[in-house]
């Protein structure tokens, strides 16, 4: 099941974020999880976040036991491909859509 932690907003999400988001939700139900957003466009993050352009989501990762949390990042970066940067953070996950190459069209 997919879920949003209380307060966070989506208006502006990124259609790409949008299909991680999907991508993560399936990666954290084959690992026995629900899957939180717990921050997209709202929040506070540093100057030029990526989240502020609704290309970035964090996903919480407390209710998931810490060995885990590398194998489902490595499972949601299989799934996106090179243009979306899967990262820990202190406590959570963090995905951004940040192409390598320029997007035509």
């Amino acid at each position: 099941m997919l879920s949003l932690k209380a307060g966070v907003r989506i208006t502006g999400m990124r259609p790409e974020i949008l299909l991680a988001a999907v991508a993560a939700m399936e990666v954290y139900k084959a690992a026995g999880h629900d899957l939180m957003i717990t921050a997209c466009v709202d929040g506070k993050h540093m100057a030029g976040s990526l989240h502020y352009a609704g290309a970035a989501i964090d996903l919480r990762t407390r209710d998931v036991a810490p060995a885990d949390v590398p194998k489902l990042i490595a499972q949601i970066k299989t799934c996106l491909g090179e243009d979306f940067d899967v990262l820990l953070e202190v406590d959570h996950i963090h995905i951004e859509f940040q192409p390598k190459q320029e997007i035509n069209g």
